[in-house]
């Protein structure tokens, strides 16, 4: 009886621990706005895969990324001409870590029901300060995400360079010179916890694959 209630105790011990390590599963709608322009996207995460939507002005899919943060195999679709090709994971620019001044501050704010924390990001060399606002709830995906894409954009080049920022995702990005002139807000418009479909990690049959 004793062995039988220690059994018990230790599934209801290791219940929250696996909850801890459950990756998060969902839809992020995000919204990339700048003086020019505006681009929209919408992440599906299942697993160790990403898609990644592009949209359109008429909210209509206008390019595909299918990223497999196990493998690091990167495909990009074409969904109006039924292509798809296969990327190269992108080196990384080595960059000084003292170029990089980084502090993680207590001020916070609710976003999209998640409490987040203000993380800034200076370097002085490209005269630009990026201000983050991120919440940790199994975002692993995250940052080995942006680390496969390799993306020489800052608002992910600078995010890189914090330290510790396993399991956050920033819901709100802003990016300004350093005399507090905005060049670019990134933000999350919506982010459902929900199941996906794993057929959307997959490309049709009847799409070809285009070598470059």
């Amino acid at each position: 009886m004793i062995y039988r209630y220690l059994i018990i105790l230790s599934i209801i011990l290791l219940m929250p621990l696996k909850n801890l390590s459950a990756n998060f599963e969902g839809c992020i709608s995000i919204v990339k706005e700048t003086i020019f322009d505006t681009t929209r996207y919408n992440y599906y995460i299942k697993g160790d895969m990403v898609r990644i939507e592009e949209l359109d002005r008429n909210q209509k899919v206008k390019s595909i990324l299918l990223v497999d943060i196990k493998s690091e195999n990167i495909l990009a679709v074409n969904p109006s001409k039924k292509l798809y090709t296969k990327l190269n994971k992108k080196k990384n620019k080595i960059a000084e870590e003292n170029q990089y001044i980084i502090t993680k501050t207590d001020n916070y704010k609710m976003i999209n029901g998640y409490k987040c924390y203000q993380w800034r990001v200076k370097n002085k060399s490209k005269s630009t300060e990026i201000a983050y606002w991120v919440a940790k709830n199994d975002f692993d995906f995250f940052i080995k995400l942006i680390d496969i894409l390799g993306s020489t954009e800052n608002t992910s080049e600078f995010y890189r360079h914090i330290p510790d920022s396993q399991g956050f995702f920033p819901m709100l990005a802003v990016e300004r010179t350093m005399v507090r002139d905005e060049r670019m807000r990134t933000k999350v418009v919506e982010i459902a916890p929900k199941n996906i479909n794993s057929m959307l990690f997959e490309v049709p049959a009847s799409y070809k694959l285009y070598v470059y």
